[in-house]
């Protein structure tokens, strides 16, 4: 004669064991698509390309503040500063 309440019980341990594996294999799938997520969010993030730190403007309006001949419609960027010259005495 068969123990029913043992096969039973036994049955009941493979079901408490195949919802655990379930339960970790959903958190492992879940866990792996966040970091896909923010790993793809950071990664298109850092191919944006960036602006100019300063218009041409506001380099102009620096340069001149400082004492400089302003240049950018020959060389775009740039600021000539009359350098100091050494004189015989």
């Amino acid at each position: 004669m068969h123990d029913r309440g043992a096969e039973d019980r036994g049955e009941r341990e493979m079901m408490a064991a195949s919802r655990t594996s379930t339960s970790a294999c959903r958190k492992i799938l879940l866990g792996a698509l966040l970091g896909a997520a923010a790993g793809g969010l950071l990664a298109g993030c850092a191919s944006m390309p960036q602006g100019p730190t300063y218009t041409e403007e506001e380099l102009r309006a620096q340069c001149e503040r400082h004492g400089g001949w302003w240049r950018g419609s020959l060389i775009p960027g740039y600021c000539e500063y009359q350098s100091a010259s050494i004189q015989s005495p």
